[in-house]
């Protein structure tokens, strides 16, 4: 009897235990209007989208009216985020411009008996839908979804997919407020510096600092500097401690506001061709070479072909990062060579584990094998955008190609140039006789100075940094 008893009571203690689990279980979905842990009986644990459709729209074989297709791209890339305290489901980075959100055909993980789903903007007396893995849901405004627990209990989520409003590869040029103050008749050479756009000027009488803030709003600030009137602006280059240029007569100058010089030394024929963090580089008594930027000391630069294949005129250099640890420098122009047909194009390159004074620069030797040369051209202002060179260039030295009619661009580090199809210049200043310059601020905008006239513009995507919202 004692053994039958004490058995009886130790299986009376685990139905108690069970009875006391349930009930938690059950009670555990409750809206009780506080903040409670997360529950594992209704829960949505996961959404994917297989793959969206996307509007296209482009002109008709008659080249007036518009026609419309549908295409369809990949959704593994938008992975959905799903906050359980908000309850709130998104992707964080946004669809691509003009994704097809009407007929989207859900993958929803959840934990409890059933999901239902309906327009976040519903009736209250609205009937709500079951889901099931094979409907295509309007999902144009935000979902509402409903997971239901066994006991009836359940969690309502809202589903947001996020997308770009604005075409990705799509830019709009701005004239720039007080854009008239260059017009565009003097040499001049643009950059940005302590988060400003700068442009040296030579009118001939003086050489003028004129800034402006990066946003389209306000005036630019013009002072006169202390340049002699024979500095060659086109030859301005900067690194993250000093501004550089040379005059004519080839002294070197330094200033750490544009304003401000100090001449750093002179040498016959020096051209200035670039600055690296670290080091300035110029041609001169024909050849290349750098020198620490501190203390001015010339070492001649190892070449991998001749030294008469350097540029002497329409020279164009620029320096920029390919990465967070590779650096690379560009470096081109013409030959006062009656035979040359196109331009000269050397680069160098380093990491931060190599030596910058060691490696040798780069002449990509001209061949009838590369039909995608640079032409030569009278002007060339040289920028890195969008992981690619970028050039707005005058007129061609054969008259093929008229300044500013596009813009030239290299996505193989200057190897081979082509004309961009998908940025053009702004209509008014093609075919611009001006001067030009560019740049590229702090805000992925360029800065493009032709045509007595200034504008800005950036493409979308470089733009994005937060999903746009409904």
């Amino acid at each position: 009897m004692y053994t039958k008893n004490k058995k009886t009571v130790k299986k009376q203690l685990q139905m108690l235990i069970l009875v006391l689990s349930a009930m938690v279980s059950l009670t555990s979905c409750l809206s009780t209007g506080v903040e409670t842990s997360v529950s594992n009986t209704c829960y949505i644990s996961g959404v994917s989208v297989t793959s969206f459709r996307r509007v296209e729209t482009c002109k008709a074989a008659d080249g007036v009216t518009d026609s419309t297709y549908h295409s369809t791209f990949s959704g593994t890339n938008w992975i959905f985020t799903i906050n359980q305290k908000t309850l709130l489901v998104e992707n964080r980075d946004s669809l691509p411009y003009n994704t097809d959100l009407s007929r989207v055909v859900l993958n929803l993980t959840y934990v409890g008996a059933t999901a239902y789903y309906r327009a976040s903007d519903a009736w209250d007396d609205e009937q709500w839908l079951v889901y099931n893995t094979t409907d295509s849901i309007d999902i144009r405004q935000p979902l509402h979804i409903r997971v239901v627990a066994t006991d009836n209990t359940e969690r309502r989520y809202t589903l947001r997919m996020n997308v770009h409003t604005s075409h990705s590869d799509s830019l709009h040029w701005a004239l720039v407020e007080g854009h008239e103050a260059i017009n565009g008749a003097s040499p001049m050479k643009a950059t940005t510096w302590e988060d400003k756009v700068g442009v040296l000027v030579n009118d001939g009488d003086a050489v003028a600092w004129m800034s402006h803030a990066e946003s389209n709003s306000g005036e630019w600030d013009k002072v006169v500097t202390d340049l002699p009137t024979s500095t060659d602006v086109n030859s301005l280059a900067k690194n993250n401690k000093a501004l550089y240029v040379n005059t004519a007569d080839g002294a070197l100058y330094s200033s750490t506001d544009g304003v401000a010089w100090t001449m750093l030394c002179q040498e016959e024929g020096l051209r200035l061709a670039g600055a690296s963090n670290d080091k300035l580089y110029a041609i001169f008594s024909g050849t290349l070479w750098s020198t620490p930027e501190n203390v001015i000391e010339w070492v001649a630069e190892p070449l991998d072909d001749s030294a008469a294949l350097l540029p002497d005129q329409e020279v164009v250099s620029f320096s920029y990062a390919q990465n967070s640890s590779l650096t690379r420098m560009i470096l081109l122009g013409n030959r006062s060579v009656a035979t040359d047909s196109t331009a000269v194009v050397w680069t160098k390159s380093w990491t931060e584990f190599e030596n910058e004074n060691t490696e040798s620069w780069m002449h990509y030797t001209r061949s009838d094998d590369n039909i995608r040369q640079l032409p030569m051209f009278k002007q060339m202002s040289l920028m890195y955008y969008d992981n690619m060179l970028m050039a707005a260039i005058g007129d061609s030295y054969d008259g093929s190609v008229s300044a500013m009619e596009r813009f030239y661009v290299s996505q193989d580090n200057g190897l081979t140039w082509s004309r961009l199809q998908t940025i053009l210049p702004p209509s008014d200043i093609r075919l611009t006789d001006s001067y030009i310059a560019s740049t590229v601020d702090n805000s992925n905008f360029i800065w493009l100075f032709a045509g007595g006239k200034v504008y800005r513009g950036r493409l979308n995507r470089l733009g994005f940094t937060r999903p746009d919202v409904y």
